[in-house]
């Protein structure tokens, strides 16, 4: 799963942006990289450092925020992903090596004079469809909620962002879609192609952890040994508690009603909005040829329907209900609104020459629209004030509390300065769940914001203010107390420590009873007689088959056998062992035959596997490159750290 993710580091476009501000790569840049947003990042970090690249050092805490982000990034395609899951399988690698890339590519290229000017920056973020208001310009609303929301101020989006235009400009020459398609020498894609056309067949068997015994009764003591060997397996994740108050909308909302005087105020300054108007439904057609446009006209003026001479000249009437002068006159031209909203209903207008062409229009119906009073104005007026008054008071109120936390008042004085009410939210998981719950309960949606603040907060971090709803709500929020993941006393679980022994016993015995039969294959002997000589009760072997192709592309609703990897890694008539997932037992793979493929033929094939060849060459190309600015700039790890790093987040993700 995390192969796209370490082959996206290397893309040209994933220098652009960063996962920590995972919605600004998704609605703006539409691509990612795996260096973070993180305060710190760039400030001489304190503390135990994971590495230090030149001078510049990664803090525990930047790292273990760059992999909590990256994970939640992945659990919006995978909900069922753990925090173990994602560590076993490469995710904080990655993490770790994205940023120690970045910042060697920062520190290389403005040892070579290279300086990115505010200017440029500025314009990245103002373009950013994300920060585009519905007029299409630069929304500073949205800007700042997106600030608060990634818990990052404008000077460090500036920063990240300076530095991946500085690793862009030095890495996207090596790029196949910066320099134009790289293509591999046909001889060289010729093998490759083939191989994909390479046809085995063989038997597969399934050696069933259940079919093996579990031996004698698990003693307390192995029990105990076992325990202390996998205390991870059998601790509670670490859990965060938050306090935090709500601002409603709601309650905003009873501050923004408008008075008399501004109802009446907002009446007379929009008096063209309710005087009387005239309202037209039409249909137009329009023809880039006069003589084509005066030929329809004349056969509507005739009696033919305008919708059947549009199609007749290979067009269609386009239809325009209940449109005044003014809007009319902005969509087709000022002088054919005259005549249109001159005529009378069933009139045929045109051919006018507009902008576009010629437009015939015919006038489907008139509709006169009488002037409203205030009173009868009122409803609209009012909403329309409240609105405008809300988002006001909203934006108010939220400066407020940013002024207030830069002031370092602490939450409860902030809440007593507007009234509002402070709430402790339980030391729950990343995921608000209570481990220690006798009854298991979905999270709580609506705490999902707060505890996504916690994990990504350190106890010394202000308060936030984060959005909490579609409605509106935002809150002012902060860490209150961290849980360390621990280890549950061996008595709450020892029966279910005994029952892991018992599991496992069967996986190395049923392993042990795979190998033998494995090595009498290979000695010569039939599967089926070695099977049958193991002593377990065993079920039936199956034929497998598959080209090589079908490993790389497949149908993605179907799922892929297992083992039918090991069908091309393996010689013919010899057989190898897989563990099934879970534990749950262990393949054997014979292969019975082998045919080699010839792409010879197929022109198509072997020009896209130069294609490919071609991009593997430019990804190889950067890696190289950025292995050998590390070595230039300098880099040292700090593998303990790392290593608890590793062992904290597994803990808070639940185990493996």
């Amino acid at each position: 799963m995390l192969t796209f993710l370490r082959r996206l580091t290397y893309s040209k476009v994933g220098l652009l942006v960063t996962f920590a501000a995972l919605i600004l790569i998704a609605l703006a840049f539409a691509a990612g990289d795996v260096t973070g947003l993180h305060p710190s990042a760039f400030s001489g970090m304190t503390g135990t450092s994971v590495a230090t690249v030149g001078k510049q050092s990664i803090g525990v805490a930047d790292l273990r925020a760059d992999a909590q982000r990256i994970m939640e990034a992945y659990r919006r395609q995978y909900p069922q992903l753990t925090m173990g899951e994602f560590v076993d399988k490469g995710g904080l690698d990655v993490a770790l090596e994205g940023r120690i890339n970045s910042i060697a590519l920062e520190a290389f290229g403005t040892g070579q004079g290279m300086r990115i000017g505010k200017a440029l920056v500025d314009n990245q973020i103002a373009t950013a469809p994300a920060f585009l208001g519905i007029d299409g310009k630069f929304d500073m609303t949205r800007y700042r909620g997106f600030l608060a929301e990634q818990r990052i101020s404008d000077g460090e989006l500036h920063s990240q962002l300076s530095r991946s235009l500085i690793e862009a400009q030095l890495t996207a020459p090596l790029m196949p879609f910066a320099t134009g398609p790289v293509r591999a020498p046909a001889a060289m894609a010729l093998p490759y192609a083939s191989m994909l056309l390479e046809k085995r067949a063989g038997t597969i068997a399934f050696i069933p952890t259940q079919a093996a015994s579990a031996g004698n009764p698990v003693t307390d003591q192995e029990a105990q040994d076992y325990y202390k060997r996998n205390l991870a397996r059998y601790s509670v994740p670490e859990r965060r508690s938050v306090r935090y108050a709500v601002v409603s909308i709601e309650d905003l909302r009873k501050r923004a009603a408008p008075t008399d005087a501004e109802i009446a105020k907002a009446y007379h300054d929009q008096s063209a909005r309710f005087a009387a108007t005239e309202k037209r439904s039409l249909h137009q057609v329009v023809l880039l040829d006069q003589k084509a446009a005066d030929a329809l006209a004349a056969k509507v003026r005739g009696g033919a329907s305008i919708e059947d001479a549009a199609r007749a000249a290979g067009l269609e009437a386009g239809a325009i209900d209940d449109v005044d002068k003014a809007a009319y006159a902005t969509r087709a031209s000022g002088p054919l609104a005259d005549q249109v909203f001159a005529a009378s209903g069933g009139s045929v207008i045109g051919p006018v020459k507009i902008p576009l062409g010629w437009a015939v229009v015919r006038v489907d119906k008139v509709t006169n629209v009488g002037a409203r009073s205030l009173e009868q104005a009122r409803p609209d007026l009012v909403k329309d004030l409240t609105n405008q008054k809300l988002a006001n008071i909203a934006a108010d109120t939220r400066a407020q509390i940013d002024d207030a936390i830069t002031s370092n008042k602490t939450i409860d004085e902030i809440a007593r300065e507007l009234n509002l009410t402070v709430q402790s939210a339980p030391p729950l998981t990343q995921q608000g769940i209570d481990p220690d719950a006798k009854v298991s309960t979905p999270p709580d949606p609506k705490l999902a914001p707060y505890y996504q603040l916690a994990f990504q907060s350190a106890p010394e971090d202000d308060a936030q203010v984060i959005p909490v709803d579609k409605e509106g709500d935002f809150a002012i929020a902060k860490l209150d107390r961290i849980v360390p993941a621990a280890p549950r006393p061996f008595a709450a679980v020892a029966d279910q420590v005994k029952k892991d022994v018992a599991i496992d016993r069967q996986v190395a015995a049923a392993r042990a009873a795979a190998q033998g039969i494995v090595n009498k294959v290979n000695g010569g002997a039939a599967l089926a007689q070695a099977m049958s000589q193991s002593g377990l009760k065993l079920p039936g072997t199956k034929p497998i088959s598959a080209n090589r192709a079908q490993l790389l592309v497949r149908n993605p609703n179907q799922q892929m056998e297992p083992a039918l990897p090991l069908l091309f890694s393996t010689a013919q008539g010899k057989a190898r062992l897989l563990q099934a997932p879970y534990k749950g037992g262990w393949f054997i793979v014979v292969v019975d035959s082998i045919q080699k493929g010839d792409a010879s033929g197929q022109p198509d094939m072997i020009a896209k596997m130069r294609g490919d060849l071609g991009s593997s060459a430019s990804e190889e190309y950067r890696a190289q490159f950025i292995r050998a600015i590390r070595n230039a700039v300098g880099v040292k790890k700090n593998a303990a750290a790392i290593a608890q790093v590793r062992a904290d987040l597994i803990g808070q993700g639940g185990g493996q």
